[in-house]
């Protein structure tokens, strides 16, 4: 990707409408794009994933099994390790590109890497935990283990054919007001506005080869919670998926799919009806209808920092459909 880029003709967005771009603030994608040349529809045939439970496609569920139903009912219909009722924003950008779902790099049986890996896993963090999962709910998979798990799946594909890899989430967290309100907290528009914007650059300098494009799906997101309605949802702070009732329908100590004993009483938190009004699938995750508003927002380039002419590298696919 180190071919000089033209500035795309124009963005292409959804049905939806989103406020005019603005410079990068928060969201940003892990996914990285593996270019090539030749005349294949699209300059990118592989995605190589890195994150968390916004983005994994089952890589946690593979080792320490999770996300049970009614995850993934709308689309799957039945537990196919993803944390929301269908697709993920990273399945419909592979479907965008004309690319088939990532199969986790930790799933043996089923997989084909041939487009692509995925090396997010539920609950994983930046740094490393210091403790063990089953104490911190935290994944040992952190980015440091994920990086590692990249090299040296890059050095096995060497072993068998040549081949060149270059590449570069926020996470909603539930519970009472701060669903919504954190949207809005000082210290994250500080750390995306100031701090990140400084990584990037420094990142860019340290790998003038690869191009590394910023996608603020922060934008996109906080239209989608502010304003429901208007991208033709009905709930916004409201989790479809959890227990409780009232603005949020959250509680913290029962998740979705569960049952558990609160105060003396059995508690389950089930599904909604109606995932596809709903912006929260769990009061954490994202339903398929959000994430499928989010990609058509972004695959125009209107939210890409510096300008990257998706569309005219690839003919994008339409998403969503069955």
């Amino acid at each position: 990707m180190g071919e000089t880029m033209r500035k795309p003709r124009g963005g292409r967005r959804s049905d939806a409408h989103f406020p005019p771009a603005k410079p990068a603030r928060v969201g940003i994608g892990s996914a990285a794009l593996s270019a090539t040349t030749g005349e294949a529809k699209c300059a990118f045939p592989a995605i190589f994933n890195f994150g968390h439970s916004n983005s994994y496609t089952g890589g946690f569920w593979v080792a320490f099994p999770s996300t049970p139903y009614p995850n993934s009912m709308t689309y799957f219909k039945r537990p196919a390790g993803r944390a929301s009722d269908g697709r993920l924003v990273i399945d419909f950008l592979a479907q965008a590109l004309g690319l088939p779902f990532l199969s986790p790099y930790l799933q043996s049986i089923g997989s084909d890497f041939k487009h692509g890996a995925n090396f997010a896993t539920l609950a994983s963090t930046v740094q490393l935990p210091n403790t063990s999962l089953f104490v911190s709910g935290l994944s040992p998979f952190a980015l440091p283990i994920q990086l590692n798990q990249m090299k040296e799946f890059k050095s096995r594909v060497i072993q068998s054919r040549r081949t060149d890899v270059l590449g570069v989430e926020p996470r909603f967290r539930a519970g009472r007001a701060w669903l919504h309100d954190h949207l809005h907290n000082n210290a994250v528009k500080y750390y995306n506005n100031d701090l990140l914007k400084g990584m990037l650059r420094q990142t860019r300098e340290a790998l003038r080869d690869a191009t590394i494009v910023y996608v603020d799906t922060h934008s996109v997101k906080l239209d989608l919670f502010s304003r429901p309605k208007e991208h033709g949802l009905v709930y916004g702070t409201k989790a479809c998926c959890g227990y409780g009732g009232g603005a949020y329908n959250f509680n913290p100590k029962v998740y979705c799919g569960n049952t558990k004993e609160i105060d003396g009483q059995t508690v389950t938190a089930a599904a909604c009806a109606d995932p596809h009004n709903y912006v929260s699938w769990d009061g954490v995750h994202t339903t398929e209808a959000e994430n499928k508003l989010i990609v058509s927002a972004v695959v125009g380039g209107s939210y890409f920092d510096p300008p990257f002419p998706l569309s005219q590298l690839c003919d994008l696919q339409p998403i969503g459909e069955k």
